[in-house]
């Protein structure tokens, strides 16, 4: 179902629906196309090309984008309740303020993506690169983060209570106040990371 907010314009629509219907017809190429505040709820966009595209402040909810290119994406303060991104390229986007609930990113490659503030329990990030990327305040609490990689990520002060940290890397990962309160972290990769991790779980 493909809704937009009352308040947006027709260019706004004209846009949306377009997209939906080149992507019917076969285009997957919608490199910096601009949907700020577009609904696209329940849609299935997989294997397409979002480079550089603008859906901050858009709904995503229950939509399917496995597969799909979204480097350097400002999703800012989009809602992406249970949407996949599994497989999905996500450099460099943008996910600051962003209601992610339940969203599948598995084995995404988010290298330097920036998550700070996002709200993202339950969150499925197994195997997924987030090497230098930053989750700072963001709350990953039950989030599976099996086998993934947080080599010099920024988690100041982010929420992992319960989370699944088993097989991570998390060589030279900044903990500073990070909350772990039950998280597992089983085999995980510690390094330098390591005496802090272990501070805040005595906590």
């Amino acid at each position: 179902m493909f809704n937009l907010y009352p308040y947006q314009s027709k260019t706004k629509i004209t846009e949306a629906c377009q997209l939906l219907e080149e992507y019917r017809l076969g285009e997957r190429n919608f490199s910096q196309v601009n949907l700020v505040k577009a609904s696209l709820t329940d849609v299935k966009l997989t294997n397409a090309n979002f480079w550089g595209a603008s859906f901050s402040e858009t709904n995503l909810s229950h939509s399917v984008l496995r597969g799909s290119n979204l480097e350097e994406c400002s999703l800012e303060g989009a809602t992406l309740w249970r949407t996949d991104l599994s497989r999905g390229k996500l450099r460099q986007a943008n996910f600051r303020n962003a209601l992610m609930i339940c969203a599948n990113l598995t084995q995404t490659n988010l290298f330097k993506a920036l998550l700070s503030d996002a709200e993202m329990r339950l969150v499925s990030l197994v195997e997924a690169n987030l090497s230098q990327a930053d989750l700072s305040g963001a709350n990953l609490s039950y989030a599976d983060l099996s086998y993934a990689s947080l080599q010099g990520a920024n988690l100041k002060g982010t929420i992992l209570t319960g989370a699944r940290l088993a097989h991570a890397d998390l060589t030279d990962t900044n903990l500073n106040q990070a909350i772990l309160f039950g998280a597992d972290l089983s085999q995980a990769i510690l390094s330098k990371s390591k005496a802090d991790c272990r501070i805040l779980l005595d906590d």
